[in-house]
């Protein structure tokens, strides 16, 4: 049977001057749960969740607020002043105000004093049956209306594609297309497709390149040698470790219906809230979460990788996307993946820096061991140890990780931007990478100051050049979409959600040295908006090396060094491989988990290996030297930003119709 609630208190709706707007509908508290969200505001915003905040009402007035939605809420009290990211907790009292979104939505919380405490029948709360079925609608709405979204974009773009819109005769745009700038999705040129042409990688090399995801609507040149979900996630295997930030279990289900025939599954996540609990129910009894530990606020578990255990041996894959449709249909992805055999019994005790830096990462996650049984191996727990069972010694990259905490003396080199300073002092470059350019790419940008950027710029210039003289100090640029790009990309301003930086960090002043152009026609790219990050120097078309990684530009996810340069403070986990010329030499034996299990010899040893773009039109040196090509997903040299062009913020009003036709919020 339905119980009434007491009304505890109330949300006043302010305007900017914090005065209480009379034209909005007020909030009732109750005692026990209460969730304030996205159908409590008057001014649509995409950036509010429909459970943005949960509420937790006692019986004297006192309210503990939890952050449900992804989004930062500010909460200030007299002169304090305080923003909470998800799933952060604190209590509220009478008179404080929330920020739902900073600078936006404005509540005043009001205790009710006792004699207008409600316990009236309109106040009546679901039962508890009533109530979980509640939870449930909700939950099938909010997936039912991603579901039109994502199908109504295939169908338009589908639709284009059948009317040769993308072809390259002349084409014929809707008004909605006109307004925005010529891109690759209506202007394709014949050097764009021999680019792509050229990157026909046959499986013994892919090992040594990092590949695109592919993304729905384009043309069928921009998505060769691209890979989906179910290219990696494929045959016979035992065991699945998936690490991710958001996991849609619901998406996955259609996506990858393989997952559910694996006998163990488990999930290293960063999710929280009623997500957790949406994963925990809908999830099969075999399968395990674990989230790790985030022992400094404001972090996150944001890795992504896939550890797929067979019967022959491992296969890891490094990659930019949450399991999430839209990352995995809609933006510019990269994902790297190479399978190791197990060791044989005359190099058990052998390792190489790739096996050492993955099991010490690993180590860090302490998710709870699996105990499972597989052949020829019988009862073994999956755990760091474990890994150590096969041979990484044909790895083609190098691992960079992040894991939150401060670390000094032996382990100030091991993460983050000082592990890829560690790693680039120990190489040596060709001379015409001296003072070269950096290029910092990426879909999230943090709280940065010059003298950071100087720290971090310091990391990426190092190494040292043949003549055994510093590369020396190269000038950084940053790829960041524009607003006109997130405008006319594929999903219009819905793919900025993804781009999640706000103004106050976007638009400081001396950041406006760095600015440069999201520009991708040779890959058919420029409307599909990136979520890679990548991170590189380059001179021309040539590479000194290429990160693919999960780490966006932030002190969070890269570490800041404290205390006279003694300690570097990480927030997040993060996780990425690097490509090297170095670290390619040698016999590179190439081996498939899913093919007959023989072992492949790519003899390096003598040769010299080259890393360029897929412009890149030069000819090897020599017979002896080999060129790596890899889908760099942006133009180098990078373009700088004109004096029209604005960076993208999330948290800017945008009343430009998009591509869709909608504005921003």
């Amino acid at each position: 049977m339905a119980t009434s609630r007491v009304t505890i208190g109330l949300l006043l709706p302010l305007q900017r001057n914090f005065i209480v707007d009379a034209s909005a509908e007020k909030i009732s508290v109750f005692e026990g749960v209460n969730f304030v969200g996205r159908g409590n505001i008057t001014m649509p915003d995409k950036r509010v969740s429909r459970k943005h905040i949960s509420l937790h009402g006692s019986s004297d007035g006192v309210v503990e607020l939890v952050v449900e939605g992804p989004n930062p809420v500010i909460f200030k009290s007299g002169n304090q002043r305080r923003k909470l990211s998800s799933q952060e907790k604190l209590f509220i009292d009478d008179g404080d105000i929330l920020e739902l979104i900073p600078g936006n939505h404005f509540f005043k919380y009001v205790k009710a004093s006792g004699e207008h405490a409600s316990s009236s029948g309109r106040d009546l709360v679901f039962s508890d049956k009533a109530q979980k079925q509640a939870d449930k609608d909700a939950l099938v709405c909010d997936r039912n209306h991603q579901l039109l979204q994502d199908e109504a974009l295939a169908r338009t773009l589908q639709n284009l594609e059948d009317n040769r819109l993308l072809e390259v005769s002349p084409p014929v745009v809707s008004k909605s297309w006109s307004s925005c700038p010529t891109s690759d999705a209506v202007k394709v040129s014949s050097n764009s497709m021999e680019a792509v042409h050229q990157f026909n990688v046959s499986k013994d090399c892919l090992s040594l390149v990092f590949r695109l995801m592919r993304v729905q609507g384009l043309p069928k040149w921009a998505n060769e040698c691209t890979v989906a979900i179910n290219d990696v996630i494929e045959g016979n295997i035992l065991v699945a470790i998936l690490s991710n930030y958001m996991v849609d279990i619901d998406w996955l289900k259609t996506a990858c219906p393989k997952l559910w025939q694996i006998p163990h599954v488990l999930i290293v996540h960063g999710e929280s809230g009623n997500r957790v609990d949406h994963l925990q129910k809908k999830k099969p009894v075999n399968w395990v979460l674990h989230k790790p530990s985030l022992p400094i606020s404001y972090g996150t578990h944001h890795s992504k990788a896939m550890l797929l255990v067979y019967e022959t041996g491992v296969r890891i894959i490094i990659h930019s996307a949450n399991l999430i449709h839209v990352d995995w249909n809609n933006k510019t992805q990269g994902l790297w993946m190479q399978d190791f055999p197990y060791k044989n019994v005359k190099n058990l005790s052998e390792s190489s820096f790739f096996e050492r830096d993955l099991i010490e990462y690993i180590n860090t996650l302490k998710w709870p061991g699996l105990n499972v049984n597989l052949p020829k191996l019988g009862d073994v727990n999956i755990n760091a140890s474990f890994f150590k069972k096969f041979d990484y010694s044909s790895s083609a990259v190098r691992l960079i990780a992040s894991v939150p905490g401060y670390h000094s003396g032996p382990n100030l080199k091991k993460w983050g931007h000082m592990k890829m300073r560690t790693v680039l002092e120990e190489c040596e470059f060709d001379k015409e990478f001296s003072k070269s350019p950096l290029v910092y790419q990426f879909s999230s940008l943090g709280s940065l100051d010059e003298r950071w950027m100087s720290e971090f710029g310091a990391s990426m210039s190092a190494g040292i050049s043949h003549d055994n003289f510093p590369l020396g100090s190269g000038k950084p640029v940053i790829v960041w979409p524009t607003v006109e790009d997130v405008r006319c990309s594929l999903e219009g301003y819905a793919a900025g959600s993804a781009i999640p930086s706000p103004q106050k960090n976007v638009e400081k002043e001396f950041l406006k040295k760095y600015w440069s152009k999201w520009k991708a026609d040779h890959l058919g790219r420029c409307r599909a908006m990136p979520h890679i990050k990548s991170y590189t120097r380059h001179s021309g078309q040539n590479l000194a090396w290429f990160l693919l990684t999960s780490a966006n530009l932030s002190k969070a996810a890269w570490g800041a060094l404290q205390k006279n340069n003694s300690q570097l403070m990480i927030r997040s986990y993060e996780l990425g491989v690097l490509f090297l010329p170095s670290v390619m030499k040698g016999n590179l034996s190439q081996f498939s988990c899913t093919g007959n299990g023989d072992m492949k010899q790519m003899s390096t040893k003598d040769s010299k290996t080259k890393l360029v773009t897929l412009c890149w039109n030069g000819e090897p040196d020599s017979s002896s030297e080999i060129i790596i090509r890899l889908p760099v997903p942006y133009q180098l040299p990078a373009q700088p930003y004109s004096p029209e062009d604005v960076p993208w913020s999330w948290d800017r009003l945008y009343a430009k119709k998009d591509i869709h036709g909608e504005v921003w919020p």
